[in-house]
């Protein structure tokens, strides 16, 4: 825990994880509190039951899937690869808020799942992340690429931002009518994040950010619509379209 980013969250890190400890020694309580069945349960069970003497891997390497392969880590040059360590925050239900070094056991923990007394992870971690995002952004250029379990973890009203970028992408229809489109969503954030730390002084730049991402080229080939793209206060939804 010492060895985490954002130490003031190590007391509810350890009060988490001894509470996932003793949940996952229940089959039926950790049923319901992981979501999941079977082989799939007897497994988390497990990994949550040797939480605090497991071995550890990079936070870019314990999470997998679509979006961590688009993102392909190793790949970067060393700039990016800096920018990418220092600059980009994971939302975990178990640790709060981790850097992609940060180093981590092997765990089951949605941010929903409701671990202390009914109440979700993320009501529980929202005044402390929030708290701890308002005192470490100094002012900075936010990319919120958060899905909405995980973006109820946060109050972006309370953290002092240059901007705050978000992002959708929708799909055109022979008709004309868009769709908001969430299967590629994770593919696509994964490309994004990529490409923003590879110019890290454009994405850190409320000025030069659209011009960045109109050049991004997404693998399923949504494009940048600056039409479809609107501002208000200090948050700006980005939005990519494909026909």
């Amino acid at each position: 825990m010492d060895s985490l980013s954002f130490t003031s969250l190590k007391r509810t890190r350890e009060r988490f994880a001894n509470a996932l400890i003793r949940i996952s020694e229940h089959p039926v309580s950790a049923r319901a509190l992981l979501g999941v069945k079977g082989s799939a349960l007897e497994k988390a069970r497990s990994e949550n039951a040797q939480l605090k003497n497991a071995p550890t891997l990079k936070a870019i390497e314990r999470y997998t899937g679509v979006m961590y392969d688009a993102i392909d880590h190793e790949t970067l040059d060393v700039n990016a690869r800096e920018m990418f360590g220092q600059s980009v925050i994971i939302m975990s239900g178990l640790f709060g808020m981790i850097r992609p070094f940060d180093m981590i056991p092997a765990y089951k923990l949605k941010m929903g799942g409701k671990l202390i007394r009914g109440t979700s992870c993320s009501a529980i971690w929202k005044k402390l992340l929030t708290k701890s995002l308002a005192e470490s952004s100094d002012c900075a250029v936010v990319w919120d690429l958060l899905p909405n379990e995980h973006s109820a973890a946060w109050d972006p009203s309370a953290v002092d931002y240059k901007k705050r970028f978000t992002v959708k992408f929708v799909q055109r229809s022979d008709k004309g009518q868009f769709k908001v489109v969430s299967y590629w969503s994770k593919l696509f954030k994964g490309a994004l994040i990529r490409h923003l730390v590879s110019n890290g002084a454009d994405a850190g730049s409320p000025k030069y950010a659209i011009d960045l991402v109109a050049g991004f080229s997404h693998p399923q080939g949504y494009e940048f619509s600056a039409e479809m793209t609107s501002s208000t206060d200090n948050v700006t939804s980005l939005i990519f379209v494909k026909s």
